[in-house]
């Protein structure tokens, strides 16, 4: 089945709202999800296939929430359910080139006015509150630098496809295959009044403040759809409402046969390899950040590790790199009332893992772990070439 490149292209700002209260305490800013939740794309999809799937055959959306039997509902499903629909990303693009999230070990040190770019060991076992763990660790020597302190992670950045070829190889990429949100996107701080619809007039003392996003010429999101049944209902080019305020997005569409994420396959049993978060991940209750669901705790040489199955492969985690999660909440259309908030471990990071399956390590089956909405989807990718780990 073809698979769709739903391609967003900013025509004006855009705001999709972190998961806090405008009343929140601490701050009375809100500021944007960059990139835009999957949810929020998929939403907009869906409801233009809906919208042209009522104007061929008859119909409203009133009708289509209150029949459970709806003959729309097996194209588009229904609330939290996407029916035949899967989602793969989103992911960025600029110039029409595909960007992955920087993965969270990868380290930048300023020198003589040029940014040095390193990946993160994993170090030996060390007691803190999680047990004694494996952590990342600095390398030994990064060529080009004198020391590593003053090294800092790349947030906020995302990797060109050779970038990320690179990083799967087990070297860091070069500067020129890192780009920053500055590259990306400008924020512009917004100032806005409560209304009150009923006297046509504005509710004294609410005040908010928000930050949109503007994005750079050529910058894009892109979302990958499967399973619609009929392409027909997605036109090839229009403009639809997306995100807070229902600011305008460009939207066109292309279809493929096969999209392939880049992944290096693990031959070898006991084979040590890294794992790089290409999407958001949900976080699962009782584990620590990263520890994927279904994982349990263990010991090896010493240490606390956590095994398990993803994509159908038995590994054995002995580390993670990753930056603070992020929430998500929303409104759900289909039940009129907010989401309860999630908190996601953001993509980019990094799982330190052994294969322990009696077979080699196939890094394709990771895209059938991924949720519908495209969320756990990952690549695998060799350990540093400079590390030195044993196990």
């Amino acid at each position: 089945m073809n698979i769709h490149i739903c391609h967003f292209e900013a025509l004006d700002t855009w705001f999709f709202r972190e998961a806090r209260p405008h009343g929140s305490v601490g701050s009375s800013e809100l500021g944007s999800s960059f990139p835009p939740p999957v949810r929020t794309l998929l939403g907009a999809l869906r409801t233009l296939i809906g919208d042209a799937w009522f104007a061929r055959h008859g119909g409203d959306w009133r009708i289509f929430a209150g029949d459970g039997a709806h003959p729309l509902r097996a194209f588009i499903g229904f609330g939290d359910d996407l029916g035949p629909l899967r989602a793969s990303g989103p992911f960025l693009s600029l110039h029409g080139g595909r960007m992955y999230p920087a993965p969270a070990n990868l380290m930048v040190k300023e020198q003589a006015g040029q940014a040095h770019y390193f990946l993160l060991d994993l170090g030996s076992p060390v007691h803190c509150d999680l047990g004694r763990v494996h952590l990342p660790s600095f390398p030994g020597k990064v060529p080009g630098l004198h020391e590593l302190a003053g090294s800092k992670p790349t947030e906020n950045c995302w990797l060109t496809e050779a970038g990320l070829r690179a990083v799967l190889q087990g070297q860091a990429p070069a500067s020129g295959e890192v780009v920053g949100k500055e590259d990306l996107y400008t924020e512009e701080p917004r100032l806005g009044i409560g209304r009150d619809n009923a006297r046509q007039s504005v509710q004294e003392g609410l005040l908010y403040q928000t930050r949109h996003l503007r994005l750079r010429p050529g910058v894009a999101v892109e979302l990958h759809l499967h399973g619609l049944k009929d392409a027909s209902l997605l036109p090839e080019q229009t403009a639809l409402r997306l995100g807070g305020e229902g600011r305008m997005a460009g939207l066109s569409i292309k279809k493929e046969s096969a999209t392939r994420i880049a992944g290096v396959q693990i031959s070898a049993k006991d084979a040590y390899f890294s794992l790089y978060a290409l999407t958001p991940t949900p976080c699962a209750p009782g584990l620590p950040a990263g520890i994927p669901a279904g994982f349990v705790p263990a010991r090896h040489n010493g240490a606390d590790v956590w095994e398990g199955q993803l994509g159908e492969q038995q590994l054995r985690i002995l580390g993670v790199a990753c930056a603070r999660p992020i929430r998500e909440g929303g409104w759900d259309m289909a039940s009129h009332q907010p989401r309860a908030v999630q908190s996601l471990l953001a993509s980019g990071s990094v799982l330190y893992v052994q294969n322990l399956s009696s077979h080699a390590f196939d890094a394709q089956a990771l895209g059938a772990w991924a949720d519908a909405t495209g969320r756990g989807l990952y690549a695998a990718g060799l350990l540093p070439t400079h590390t030195t780990f044993q196990g």
